[in-house]
């Protein structure tokens, strides 16, 4: 990990930072969101999930937890040509791309068949009990793909065999979703900060393919459960046995909405 690691969970200024300086366009042709109704529209907002996932009784700690996956393994992902921009380490991603952050941070959106792996945060965590996809900040020295895949193992125990694509965030401007205007490569991330809000980081997202799905192990000093969802229960925010799902963010959803989207797509 990262001696100064993002905390993931916690943008700047709520979930639009940045926006205003025009920094995250949607690109029609990579990323349009599916309509969904907001968690807020089903009465599910971000207070009536967080008081939701506060139980009389903590969760238990499922028995894939562990507290220590031993070094990281050697990673041999491969990646399509478009992504070589982040096939460069941290310093050199930011000086080429006249970024001013501390540092980058990545998550990894890993499919099983048609769900999508998230973890749920630790309860003394910030942002306690909610939940999120793996993800953390990139060591200096890494590659933006490689820390991408070094934090889908140290969080969720997955060995990446494939990075597919960069998820792009949801875009607001003016109340709205921005759609069919083109953004570089570099304007696909979005800025974060960490848990003092002193510094801040630039985090990319990406889609995953894992050699093992099934082989989800976690870390309770971070997370203390981990489940797959589909679609639809990432959409109205509740799984189908009727459990309240509460993101860190809204943005968060919508970018696991997006993240269907472009599979849909091909």
């Amino acid at each position: 990990m990262a001696s100064e690691a993002p905390d993931l969970a916690n943008p700047p200024s709520g979930d639009n930072t940045g926006q205003d300086a025009g920094l995250f366009i949607l690109p029609s042709t990579q990323y349009v969101p599916p309509p969904a109704p907001t968690c807020a529209a089903q009465g599910l907002d971000k207070a009536a999930t967080a008081a939701s996932a506060q139980p009389s009784e903590l969760p238990s700690v499922p028995s894939s937890a562990v507290t220590d996956l031993g070094p990281a393994p050697e990673f041999h992902f491969t990646f399509p040509d478009r992504l070589k921009g982040w096939d460069k380490s941290v310093a050199v991603w930011l000086q080429e791309n006249n970024k001013y952050f501390s540092g980058v941070a990545a998550s990894a959106i890993v499919f099983k068949g048609e769900r999508v792996l998230v973890l749920q945060r630790a309860p003394h965590d910030s942002m306690p009990l909610q939940w999120e996809p793996p993800g953390g900040g990139v060591d200096p020295e890494e590659t933006i793909l490689v820390g991408c895949a070094r934090e889908l193992w140290e969080e969720a125990g997955l060995v990446a065999r494939r990075v597919v694509r960069v998820v792009p965030p949801p875009v607001t401007r003016d109340g709205g979703e921005v759609e069919g205007a083109e953004r570089e490569d570099r304007d696909l991330g979005i800025p974060f900060s960490n848990r003092r809000g002193d510094k801040f980081y630039y985090k990319f997202t990406f889609e995953v393919e894992v050699e093992d799905a099934d082989a989800v192990r976690i870390d309770p000093n971070e997370h203390v459960d981990w489940m797959w969802l589909t679609e639809e229960e990432v959409e109205n925010c509740r799984t189908t046995n009727g459990s309240a799902v509460s993101f860190t963010m809204s943005s968060v959803r919508k970018q696991l909405l997006g993240a269907f989207a472009l599979r849909k797509a091909g």
